[in-house]
């Protein structure tokens, strides 16, 4: 709903969506003496509402069965910062849709990743994701190394 304030200033409500998130599946980082394995699978990707989503019934319908049967389907980019800061995002790792550099398959990103990094003992793994709606999100784990 628009108001319009004495002065003339006119004013639109703003919908922010914090209605989506992404969990990750098998993450371990596995020591290889002076590197590490860093392996992380994507879990889910939830999209609990299509209310903001400015599509007709038909499509909100379509999107719907995407959710129900392959919500990772819904992801356009995602990348890992491997040692994360708690502040500034480092991306070392990423795969999009379109890149066929890891995959044959150009309508989805792989699922998975394999980075070698730098050996540490514990670390703080970031994987943030935007989705084809523009919506980000993020999970941060602590990871400690398999010998």
């Amino acid at each position: 709903k628009v108001a319009i304030d004495d002065d003339g200033t006119v004013r639109t409500p703003i919908r922010f969506s914090g209605l989506q998130y992404l969990t990750l599946g098998n993450v371990q980082n596995t020591s290889l003496g002076e590197n590490d394995e860093l392996f992380i699978e994507l879990g889910n990707y939830m999209l609990l509402s299509t209310d903001s989503l400015p599509l007709d019934a038909k499509n909100k319908e379509k999107l719907s069965e995407v959710i129900a049967h392959d919500p990772l389907a819904l992801i356009e980019y995602w990348s890992i910062d491997p040692d994360y800061d708690g502040q500034t995002f480092r991306s070392v790792w990423q795969d999009y849709r379109g890149n066929t550099d890891n995959d044959d398959d150009a309508l989805r990103v792989i699922r998975d990743a394999r980075l070698h990094v730098p050996h540490r003992d514990k670390r703080t793994v970031a994987v943030r994701a935007v989705d084809v709606f523009g919506w980000e999100s993020e999970v941060i784990v602590e990871v400690k190394t398999n010998e």
